[in-house]
């Protein structure tokens, strides 16, 4: 592993657009364009939704459980055409931005203090360690769902799908059929939960970052105390005012780029917190009320799932309120009294933290989460009191 903070940087980047490559929505690049396997991945996805809608068709008369059971899995989908439509749409907003976090670690690393590397790289750090984590989940996940239903089915005798729909014209009860329908399944499994990794990987990818800004104005509100401390000359009045200047600008940046992040994140992130809490009320139905065996796992994807985005909102609430806490560190009595004037004017400026809003009204956090929890919690309670009577 490189001691450099841009290598390491661009060493995760490089594993990030891979994975994005693999799917065909590699938004990275600033010239995008639909490949083969992105029209691949969009075809699974119409085929889902159309197979899933014959299947219910189908099997709907005398079991309308299952037009509930075969929707456990759609809200899923739903968050893939999200991320697709979050990714495609905002290509060149992602792009430059991309550009922009390149600059940020070549420029600070560069620094004569150890710790702007360092901060860098302890940023890189918690990256890396983010996207294995939620990775790892994904990968059980969907592994998980295949091995249970294929071992069961091999070890029972009787046939445990993967999910729900059925290909028309291919009767499940035979062996052949069974299998086919079991092998589509797998590969739908596999390419949505790669699908889905991916469009994490850019939220987490960006959101993460708000590290790098919090730790950056620490540093940089460090060096103007230490020049405040001795302005007995004009030239270090002159050389503090304009490191006071040089913080204000790096808390612009950090505004506008939390501004940004909300444009391209605020309705992804209230369709999958919205939507993931749906499909566990639907999951929590289907394991009461039929054998969908791999529903366990899916419970297991969905939970974390939902407070992936809301435990981001917290880490970016938090250095928001790193930045507004550096502000009242600055050494206001060293300053002479413009330099106090600028500060009052970034003090006002700082208190109204940046956050990404869930549904447009509530900040993307995980007392959000836990609000959905409650709510998910009592609904259950009502669906286990109606499967009783």
């Amino acid at each position: 592993m490189s001691t450099r903070a841009s290598e390491n940087f661009n060493e995760i980047m490089r594993f990030v657009r891979f994975i994005t490559s693999c799917v065909g929505f590699d938004v990275y690049d600033p010239n995008f364009h639909f490949s083969a396997v992105t029209i691949t991945v969009v075809a699974l996805i119409s085929m889902y939704f159309i197979f899933t809608i014959l299947t219910i068709a189908k099997e709907f008369h005398g079991n309308w459980m299952f037009m509930i059971q075969a929707s456990a899995m759609s809200g899923s989908v739903v968050q893939a055409c999200a991320k697709i439509y979050m990714g495609v749409s905002s290509v060149e907003t992602v792009s430059k931005l991309y550009v922009q976090l390149n600059q940020n670690y070549t420029h600070f690393e560069k620094e004569e203090d150890a710790r702007y590397s360092m901060a860098l790289l302890r940023s890189c750090h918690k990256l890396r360690r983010f996207l294995v984590l939620v990775g790892i989940s994904y990968m059980v996940g969907a592994l998980g769902m295949i091995i249970v239903a294929v071992l069961a089915s091999i070890l029972t005798g009787k046939l445990y799908l993967i999910m729900h729909f059925h290909l028309p014209g291919i009767d499940v009860n035979t062996e052949w059929g069974a299998w086919a329908t079991q092998a589509l399944h797998c590969v739908c499994i596999i390419l949505g939960g790669l699908g889905l990794y991916t469009g994490d990987m850019i939220i987490i990818v960006y959101l993460m970052q708000s590290f790098v800004y919090a730790d950056i104005l620490q540093l940089k509100v460090d060096h103007l105390n230490a020049l405040s401390e001795n302005q007995d000359s004009t030239e270090k009045q002159l050389e503090a005012s304009a490191q006071l200047i040089n913080i204000a600008k790096w808390h612009q940046t950090y505004t506008r780029f939390i501004d940004q992040c909300n444009d391209m994140f605020s309705v992804l992130v209230s369709v999958q917190v919205t939507t993931s809490a749906v499909c566990i009320v639907i999951t929590i139905f289907s394991l009461l009320t039929s054998d969908w065996i791999g529903g366990y796992c899916y419970f297991c994807v969905l939970v974390p799932n939902m407070y992936l985005y809301c435990i981001l909102g917290t880490i970016l609430e938090n250095c928001s309120e790193k930045f507004m806490y550096e502000m009242y560190n600055i050494s206001f009595y060293n300053l002479n009294p413009s330099q106090q004037r600028f500060v009052l004017f970034m003090l006002a400026k700082s208190q109204q933290p940046g956050a990404i809003l869930l549904l447009g009204v509530m900040p993307l956090s995980v007392s959000s989460a836990l609000q959905v929890t409650k709510s998910i919690y009592s609904i259950t309670m009502m669906m286990a009191r109606f499967l009783q009577k």
